[in-house]
């Protein structure tokens, strides 16, 4: 841990020389609950924290003794991921790629506590803030919380809430980097003034850490437990580059810009050394017309990361599937609207299947599915294509059927036709992707409109459907519009909320392991040429993006 030895370190003695912020509430050997952050310094990427989560009195953990004290803490993003934790030497800890979310946060409920003949609550929360949050934005989290906030005209300050309220009076201690730590009350508004030129640059170097402390002396239950009061114990750390509007944000993710238009719900794949990009929606979300898909099919070059080429395209459509068997592109279905602009929507789902070869740039028909479909999705596994989830348009989205059956071809036969599987599932919008061997369906729209984050997976060698782990939550889209795929034999996928998810090792549960600069959904997530991730244009708030982003989870310890 080598933030851990040199700031952290410091902090410890500095804490350590004069900790008794009150003597009724604080007895000298507390401990409280931490989040630090530092780059990881067994990666060979400045894209790669560690996080780090412990109880102490100091922002360094002390032994091993204490992890039991974290065991089944959860830290959670603003989107409400739960970052994944492994237990290591002196704390849990886990690692993040690419841009650190604003803040991470963590509780831990103490229970009811005697002393004397007085019963106590005890509260603990910590935070780990990457970004400074602006004065006017409402705190979301209950309980007593430390912020930085940036406040027009004048420098970063940090404030004290509880259930999101300003608290005056609260007692806080703040620990830079160098010279001496000080402690303050807080004013009417909560706030705790940054004014020493050493203090903000130990907030401008992400190496500031702070300990505050204050009793609301409601009495209350917790259980069948009464009590006179809640004591409340927050610690708050900076990222490094916290004062740099989070420096990992600016690392050079973005690899590339589609040529305009930009497009989502689109066909992706990628192929040798090109990423391809077939057709897409162009218009205002949910706005349908003769106009509002592309008719382009082009290649980026993923090596120069600079030449796009147009290739030959028949037809126009949007929620369309490409993927690759390396060495063809095969297309499947897909939509289009026949009304003119300012006309009530009149779509059609297509059955088409066609395969494309990069070296003669040709299209060759294949057998078209046994219906047409669109908003579906595919994946390769093996020598067979599989095409899960979907309807078929057949004017407008009232007159439109989900499908039930889940179809698929032999590359090695195509003309031998599709196999029918049934569907124990009717859904749209959805993403495919695969691991050990399996096809996993994640998400999409049912056909009540409802979305779900319902994981169903399908294995090819017995023929059968089981159930997956659960999308995790965050919006009420989760679900809806995302991306997957499998990279380095590991399931990636991303969705509304932001974060990018990782399947686990034994399957059972999603990780979230980073997150994009643009969350987007209708994207594509492919693989790169080096073991990365790349996310590919998108709905960003109700507009396309252009925006190809790459993220190196080779980096990722397994």
């Amino acid at each position: 841990m080598s933030y851990f030895a040199g700031s952290a370190r410091r902090w410890a003695a500095a804490f350590l020389s004069a900790f008794l912020i009150s003597s009724a509430a604080s007895p000298a050997r507390a401990h409280f609950l931490w989040i630090v952050v530092e780059p990881d310094a067994s990666a060979n990427s400045p894209l790669v924290h560690q996080a780090h989560v412990f109880l102490s009195e100091t922002p360094v953990p002390e032994s091993e003794k204490m992890l039991k004290f974290v065991n089944g803490v959860q830290v959670k993003t603003p989107q409400g991921a739960v970052f994944p934790l492994t237990t290591g030497s002196e704390s849990r800890e886990g690692t993040w790629l690419g841009a650190l979310p604003a803040t991470l946060d963590a509780e831990r409920d103490m229970g009811v506590m005697t002393r004397g003949d007085k019963s106590f609550q005890l509260a603990y929360t910590a935070r780990m803030q990457a970004a400074p949050a602006k004065a006017d934005d409402a705190e979301k989290l209950k309980g007593l919380r430390v912020r930085l906030i940036e406040r027009t005209g004048s420098e970063p300050a940090l404030q004290v809430v509880n259930d999101g309220k300003p608290v005056a009076d609260a007692r806080v201690r703040v620990y830079p980097d160098t010279g001496d730590h000080f402690e303050v009350k807080t004013d009417s508004a909560g706030i705790v003034q940054l004014t020493d030129k050493a203090h903000r640059k130990s907030l401008a170097d992400g190496h500031l850490a702070v300990f505050a402390t204050w009793t609301d002396p409601t009495p209350g239950k917790s259980g069948e437990k009464p009590y006179s009061e809640t004591r409340h114990y927050a610690t708050w750390t900076a990222s490094p580059g916290i004062g740099k509007s989070n420096a990992t944000a600016g690392m050079p993710s973005v690899i590339g810009h589609m040529p305009s238009p930009a497009v989502n719900a689109f066909g992706g794949a990628v192929l040798g050394d090109w990423l391809y990009v077939y057709s897409g929606h162009i218009g205002k979300t949910h706005k349908y017309d003769t106009g509002t898909t592309t008719r382009t099919f082009r290649r980026f070059n993923l090596k120069d990361r600079k030449t796009w080429e147009d290739l030959p395209i028949e037809r126009d459509l949007q929620g369309v599937a490409l993927v690759s068997d390396g060495k063809y592109l095969y297309r499947t279905g897909g939509m289009y609207a026949s009304n003119p602009r300012g006309e009530t929507a009149v779509l059609h789902s297509v059955a088409e299947c066609e395969r494309f070869d990069p070296e003669t740039k040709t299209w060759t028909k294949l057998p078209d599915m046994p219906e047409p479909r669109s908003t579906h999705d595919a994946y390769v596994i093996g020598r067979t294509m599989f095409v899960a989830g979907g309807w078929n348009l057949v004017g407008s989205t009232d007159e439109s059927d989900f499908h039930t059956h889940m179809i698929s071809l032999n590359l090695d036969a195509p003309e031998k036709g599709w196999s029918k599987v049934e569907q124990p599932f009717e859904r749209r919008a959805l993403s495919v992707a695969e691991s050990g061997g399996k096809l996993y369906v994640l998400g999409g729209l049912m056909s009540d409109s409802g979305v779900s984050r319902q994981v169903d997976i399908y294995d090819p060698a017995s023929g059968q459907w089981s159930k997956g782990p659960e999308l995790p939550a965050g919006t009420k889209a989760e679900g809806f519009g995302t991306a997957a795929f499998t990279v380095n034999g590991r399931l990636y996928y991303n969705g509304v909320t932001g974060p990018i998810y990782r399947l686990s090792k034994d399957g059972l549960n999603w990780e979230a392991v980073g997150q994009w600069h643009i969350p987007r959904i209708t994207h594509r997530i492919l693989p790169g040429l080096d073991g990365d991730l790349l996310a590919v244009g998108g709905n960003v708030g109700r507009e396309q993006t252009r925006v190809i982003e790459s993220l190196p989870v080779r980096v990722l310890k397994d």
